[in-house]
């Protein structure tokens, strides 16, 4: 067995434990009366009591859990359920914006340790050719090499915009090298293109030696700010991006315990080959931002589930009896886990490709 294998479950616990820690400091701030915050999942193993919470570690090394007074009982004093319904949405809540809150921190480490990036800018590659635009009639194509432009060098790729909007509606004159072959092409950039395309219809990127850039503390905290967005931005936007063709469907499959096992792995690796975070920090982001997405689904069994049903009773003024609402989510749980063993054989039976993390 590769004992790389295992580093998915350090990573899942921590994202686990940082979840119900959101439950357990709003239930606690609330008055909610919280019974046991437990490491692990039972059986228990040993706990301490402190302030009448058992605080205990279990046997499954995996996960945390929060056991709140009345989680599904209104009558009883201090229970979660006789809470006003923005106390309850608030704690259901704060699970996903503490993973959301560990995404930021793990990205931004990653940034102030090092990010693989183009340290030194020798070449501007077409990325890719929009269809029907003045690039692709002019015969450029994905992979080119832009080596001039007007005769001006076209790095960095700031030289080939300045000169295409400098020149709108007319022709420039670019040296390309395809397949280590120098060509001339003259291409047109209209002056006004279709939403998102550009003058010339192309999308272009810097080539180059490939270091590790490091940043400042609070330029660090903006850029995990932002690169958490982006994962949870990125992945609403999968169906949309699917219908359109901007990304293969296998690019967007979803992935269980096996593959995120397998991609810990990889990064695990790579991590101990150069010596650099990045590839595990950079993956415990990506989980714990889309961890704390996919918990707030309108789901039952999930916490964005239980909150939908907080806000039927907002819509409906009194509350779905505790005995259906346990039925429902029962009943979503043994689907999401059937879903779940699915997805997982799906990664057995079609392994994720290996991921070039950049780390040189």
């Amino acid at each position: 067995m590769d004992l790389q294998l295992l580093a998915i479950i350090p990573i899942l616990s921590l994202l686990l434990v940082a979840h119900e820690l959101g439950h357990f400091f709003t239930a606690r701030r609330a008055g909610i009366t919280v019974e046991e915050f437990g490491i692990g999942l039972p059986p228990r193993l040993f706990g301490i009591r402190r302030g009448g919470i058992l605080y205990s570690i279990n046997l499954i090394p995996f996960g945390a859990f929060v056991r709140m007074l009345g989680e599904e009982d209104p009558t009883a004093p201090g229970s979660f359920a006789r809470k006003p319904k923005l106390v309850r949405g608030i704690v259901l809540s704060a699970g996903s914006f503490m993973n959301f809150l560990l995404a930021v921190a793990v990205f931004s480490i990653a940034f102030m340790t090092g990010v693989p990036d183009v340290v030194e800018v020798t070449a501007t590659r077409v990325v890719s050719v929009a269809d029907g635009s003045p690039a692709q009639q002019a015969g450029l194509r994905p992979g080119d090499i832009i080596d001039t432009i007007n005769g001006q060098k076209a790095v960095p790729v700031e030289n080939v915009r300045q000169v295409t909007n400098q020149n709108l509606g007319k022709p420039v004159t670019l040296d390309v090298i395809r397949d280590g072959q120098h060509l001339t092409i003259t291409v047109t950039p209209r002056a006004n293109p279709p939403e998102g395309q550009g003058a010339l219809g192309v999308a272009i990127q810097p080539e180059g030696r490939i270091g590790m850039r490091t940043y400042g503390l609070f330029e660090s905290l903006w850029r995990g700010f932002e690169a958490s967005v982006g994962v949870v931005l990125t992945t609403l936007a999968i169906p949309v991006l699917l219908l359109k063709g901007l990304i293969p469907a296998e690019a967007a499959r979803p992935i269980g315990l096996p593959g995120m096992a397998e991609l810990a792995s990889q990064a695990a690796s790579v991590s101990v080959e150069t010596g650099r975070w990045f590839p595990i920090l950079s993956l415990t982001g990506y989980i714990s931002a889309g961890l704390s997405l996919a918990n707030m689904l309108p789901l039952p069994a999930l916490d964005g589930g239980r909150l939908l049903f907080v806000v039927i009773e907002a819509i409906r003024g009194r509350r779905i009896s505790p005995e259906k609402e346990a039925a429902v989510h029962f009943v979503g749980l043994v689907a999401l886990l059937a879903l779940m063993i699915l997805i997982s054989l799906n990664d057995l039976a079609s392994p994720l490709p290996k991921i070039d993390w950049g780390v040189r």
